[in-house]
């Protein structure tokens, strides 16, 4: 990592306690700039018409929640048009990359933090520090502007965080489990999902103390015995009793969804979808675990759910869009987006008293730095074959992390 990768993670663990204190005073000053920048406010100096696009690859209750956003946001800015075009998920970065290149795509996009480096790179979004005011900066925690750093400048708004953790349906699983061989043995009673994907499954392998790269970027999960020791449990995992592998996440829902398990790792993205399916009282999530034997907890990756503003946003159509992130700031938008698609907010007034979010924060306090760094973009396919690898073609873990730690390092140049 960075040099100051230790800073961004205390400064990213600082979310939590700082949500969960939301219903203090002292949250409500902090926050206090979003108490006078009200929707009205918003509204303000909107003249002619005009219109913007939003890109994004959410589904199921996320994409339903945006649309209520929208529809409140127009009500809010007479005169402002949104176009909205829901894109697959694995081919957003993409779209948007060849046409933003040529001057066209949206004038905001939804997406992940690791695509930060890359669209920066490449001059394709703007950073937002000389309108940060505008755009509802200071209404958010400031922890949350740091981890959208890259070179000096903050170039995405976080409109929420968000993480991996063990979901639990109540109805069946009493007591969550504490540890990773307490995972497996309910799991033998209850049934798991486990989505072996290199993204879901590095919460195991930074547990283990697993590193994925140093200050230089360069890719180190071949140092020490994190990696190794984390292969060696999914390798367990994978064949254990009641587990459910799969690198398709929507096979493993439908599962959990119909209660044939009882355990599944997944993100707050779906909070909507498994509420409507099981009910709200029929869901928790599991404290962070501890691995067996090391005792080391489950550390998954923290992110952020961004909003890109593009570089080819222009005039009317870019101070819409600017208004658009700054309702995104506001309270009750963020309290929207809690409530009904259980995202975690980014507004520390914001009063979170849902016991999923709650325990979504719980799981933040253990986690690990996302790369906004470019080198992201070479891990993803080998590191995920990796996994695939071990688990399902009886490879050899320390011979496939050398290969995949060469690949990832000759990508990047390192």
């Amino acid at each position: 990592m960075k040099k100051h990768f230790g800073f961004m993670l205390i400064s990213l663990i600082i979310i939590s306690s700082m949500v969960l204190s939301a219903c203090s005073s002292a949250a409500a000053t902090t926050a206090a700039p979003a108490a006078t920048n009200t929707s009205a406010a918003a509204a303000a100096n909107t003249s002619a018409p005009v219109t913007i696009t939003i890109w994004h690859g959410m589904t199921g209750a996320e994409a339903d929640t945006l649309t209520t956003v929208i529809t409140n946001f127009e009500a809010a800015n007479p005169g402002i048009t949104v176009n909205v075009l829901a894109v697959p998920f694995a081919q957003l970065q993409n779209k948007f990359t060849t046409e933003a290149s040529t001057g066209g795509g949206p004038d905001l996009m939804y997406g992940p933090k690791d695509w930060i480096g890359t669209l920066a790179n490449s001059n394709l979004i703007s950073p937002l520090d000389d309108i940060s005011d505008q755009v509802g900066l200071p209404n958010l925690i400031p922890s949350t502007l740091t981890a959208n750093q890259f070179k000096g400048k903050v170039y995405a708004f976080p409109e929420s965080s968000d993480m991996m953790a063990l979901w639990i349906n109540t109805s069946m699983v009493k007591t969550p489990p504490t540890t990773s061989d307490e995972l497996l043995a309910d799991a033998k009673l209850y049934g798991l999902g486990l989505n072996y994907g290199f993204y879901q499954a590095a919460g195991f392998i930074f547990g283990e103390g697993g590193q994925l790269f140093d200050s230089t970027q360069k890719c180190v999960l071949d140092q020490g015995t994190g990696t190794a020791d984390a292969l060696s449990w999914l390798m367990k995992a994978y064949s254990a009793p009641g587990v459910k592998s799969d690198t398709n996440g929507s096979n493993l829902d439908a599962l959990f969804k119909a209660g044939t398990i009882g355990m599944i790792f997944n993100g707050e993205w779906a909070t909507g979808d498994y509420t409507t399916a099981l009910g709200a009282t029929n869901l928790a999530i599991a404290a962070p675990f501890t691995m067996s034997p090391s005792g080391k907890t489950f550390a998954p990756f923290l992110g952020m759910k961004e909003i890109y503003l593009s570089a080819n946003s222009k005039a009317d159509a870019r101070a819409a869009a600017i208004k658009f992130l700054n309702f995104s700031s506001l309270p009750d938008t963020q309290t929207l987006w809690a409530t009904k698609a259980g995202h975690i907010p980014t507004n520390a007034s914001v009063k979170v008293t849902d016991p999923i979010t709650l325990g979504f924060i719980k799981q933040s306090q253990s986690t690990t730095y996302f790369p906004n760094e470019p080198e992201m973009g070479a891990v993803w396919t080998p590191a995920g074959d990796m996994i695939t690898k071990v688990l399902t073609a009886g490879a050899k873990p320390a011979d496939v992390i050398a290969s995949t730690v060469t690949t990832i390092n000759t990508a990047n140049n390192k």
